[in-house]
């Protein structure tokens, strides 16, 4: 019982240690304005007229916001919430920046005054400015430049403004070619630059690479990655191409084979449990006869009765160690799921069909927000794994009547342990596949196969008890 103790609460530990964010200290590393511009093709918080140029307002709806990036990779938008800042400078055609700083680091956004008299060609572009969402300027490792989502607003010089969407004019962003792979692996808490330009005009903004999950790649693997992630990745992108690189049929089918594979263990480590249940007579034996010896000399004693006992019943001191040899399979399945759909790992393009039953398995829940689907999921993966270790926890036919149902309080203690840290682990996965619908729908289908799993071992194992027992009543 207290291997299964020390096992369950070791998978706890990996479940919690597996989603939880990096700890220490997280400061902000970069600040991004967007722009003010004003709703409903009304700029009046972009282009002001030179009369109200001691007057500029700018807040409100669609007023100054601005983006924290932090060094590992976390973004929040803040609504700007002050006067309109002091550092301020114009250039020639009435472009007005106005700096500012937050958490010590400086940002900036322009407005434009239309001059009293307009010298020049009216339709020349004298200012472009932007609204970004957190994708435009906050790319994780591997990802490349994304324009989706982010507004340019094109100011001409008598005040035109022309609203254009990011999606819509991704040949007018260079990028310079950037390559999110570095000669040390991904390229990391690093910015690059990205250039707009509309008719001739030129304006440069900075995208901030940090944080997210390393894809999968050879170019940026571990030891770990090359001994299993990479070849449980590889079995899952050529089970998903058989389908039309259907990535829920890539997860369902390695799921089968990994977990198959990782039968014997599951069965070698039964095989000491019924071991142990045919040894506990022995055992009890053995125990009652020190119970009132407490010297070191007759603690001696017991041990070696007791490894005598062992060596009977072809018990394996080592064989409580046979459970943890599942873990590092459990990693990588994890691992793979979460990390193979990644853009810029090696087989991204193999699991490119992420729907099943209409849900996009590559979405991710962000913090603070409720996706229903997700937490159906969750919800689904929390009544599997309940509905699981409601029938592993309950013991079958041979071990109820081994003398078990008049249990110590310190064995009835350790029960009851049990029961509560299997229901944490319990919470604790439908907590971490909240996170990742792919990840939720791979424990689903684990704990299915596991169900599975453990009512073909039980009659197996019941089976072989009776062997084992017929056999130790002839000799």
């Amino acid at each position: 019982m207290n291997k299964k103790i020390i096992f369950t609460l070791m998978m706890v530990l990996l479940v919690f240690s597996l989603v939880a964010c990096g700890g220490g200290a997280d400061p902000i590393k970069k600040v991004v304005s967007n722009n003010p511009v004003g709703e409903n093709g009304v700029w009046e918080k972009l282009v002001f007229d030179h009369t109200e140029a001691n007057s500029i307002v700018f807040k409100g709806d669609n007023g100054l916001s601005y983006w924290t990036l932090s060094e590992k990779g976390m973004a929040s938008l803040i609504s700007y919430d002050g006067s309109l800042p002091t550092n301020v400078s114009t250039d020639e055609n009435g472009v007005r920046t106005y700096t500012y700083t937050v958490s010590d680091v400086e940002t900036s956004f322009q407005l434009y005054v239309k001059p009293e008299t307009i010298v020049g060609n009216p339709d020349d572009v004298v200012m472009i400015a932007f609204r970004f969402q957190k994708d435009n300027i906050l790319s994780h490792k591997g990802k490349t430049f994304n324009p989706t989502g982010m507004l340019i607003y094109v100011v001409e010089r008598d005040g035109d403004v022309t609203e254009l969407k990011g999606e819509d004019v991704k040949d007018q962003f260079n990028d310079y070619d950037y390559n999110p792979m570095g000669e040390d692996g991904f390229k990391d808490q690093i910015s690059y630059t990205v250039t707009f330009t509309h008719q001739d005009f030129s304006q440069d903004f900075e995208v901030y690479v940090a944080g997210g999950e390393r894809p999968i790649s050879n170019q940026d693997a571990t030891f770990f990655d090359w001994i299993l992630v990479i070849p449980v990745a590889f079995i899952l992108n050529f089970f998903a191409g058989m389908f039309g690189n259907n990535f829920a049929v890539g997860i369902l089918l390695t799921t089968i084979v990994v977990r198959t594979l990782a039968w014997p263990i599951y069965a070698k480590s039964n095989d000491m449990s019924i071991k142990m249940n045919l040894a506990q007579p022995d055992m009890q034996r053995v125990q009652s006869k020190y119970a009132a010896r407490k010297d070191p000399q007759s603690q001696q004693m017991m041990q070696m009765e007791m490894m005598q006992i062992y060596k009977k019943h072809g018990i394996n001191v080592f064989g409580c160690l046979m459970p943890f040899l599942q873990m590092p399979i459990f990693i990588a399945m994890y691992g793979v799921v979460r990390r193979i759909t990644l853009e810029g790992g090696m087989y991204t393009a193999g699991v490119s069909n992420t729907k099943f039953l209409g849900l996009d398995l590559a979405f991710v829940a962000t913090t603070g927000t409720l996706d229903i689907f997700s937490f159906i999921l969750a919800a689904i993966v929390g009544g599997t794994m309940f509905l699981l270790q409601q029938i592993s926890m309950k013991k079958p036919a041979y071990a109820k009547n081994t003398g078990r149902q008049n249990l110590s309080p310190q064995a009835q203690q350790t029960e009851k342990t049990m029961k509560y840290v299997s229901y944490a682990m319990v919470i604790m996965m439908a907590f971490a596949s909240y996170s990742s619908r792919a990840l939720a729908l791979y424990w689903i289908f684990g704990n299915i196969y596991s169900l599975g799993q453990t009512l073909v071992n039980r009659k197996m194992n019941e089976k072989k008890h009776e062997k084992l027992k017929q056999k130790q009543i002839l000799g």
